[in-house]
């Protein structure tokens, strides 16, 4: 199954459910996700809504960097977006559910290839592709 925008959307409305559910949005250490794609997201299955990367996060699209890279947020659902030039040391785990070939996997999967105060290892769960 490839991942598309409209994946991430679910995913990220599944993550922060999950985190109301469990409370764990609540207290000192709340965790939040953020999502990131381009352009305009419609589901057809649902009520048909349109969503856009601005108006799920609560800021613009050019703030999600600098925004991550705060305590304030620890999960990142990203579609297509970010495979070159996006520099987040933090990067732990990737899940990855569409096929990666040559320099595109290269580039996907080195953005979890960064050191980190702290950061001792990293995680890479496949569902799609070989060994």
């Amino acid at each position: 199954m490839p991942c598309s925008r409209l994946h991430a959307v679910r995913y990220r409305q599944a993550i922060t459910e999950y985190f109301k559910e469990k409370g764990y949005d609540q207290g000192d250490n709340p965790l939040r996700s953020l999502v990131a794609f381009s352009g305009t997201v419609i589901d057809r299955d649902g009520p048909n809504v349109t969503y856009r990367e601005s108006l799920l996060n609560g800021f613009g699209e050019k703030e999600l960097p600098k925004r991550f890279d705060t305590d304030d947020y620890q999960v990142l659902v990203v579609a297509e977006k970010y495979q070159t030039g996006y520099d987040q040391p933090l990067l732990h785990t990737m899940n990855v559910d569409k096929k990666l070939a040559d320099v595109k996997a290269v580039q996907t999967l080195s953005r979890l290839n960064r050191i980190a105060s702290g950061k001792e290892d990293t995680f890479v769960l496949d569902f799609v592709n070989d060994a």
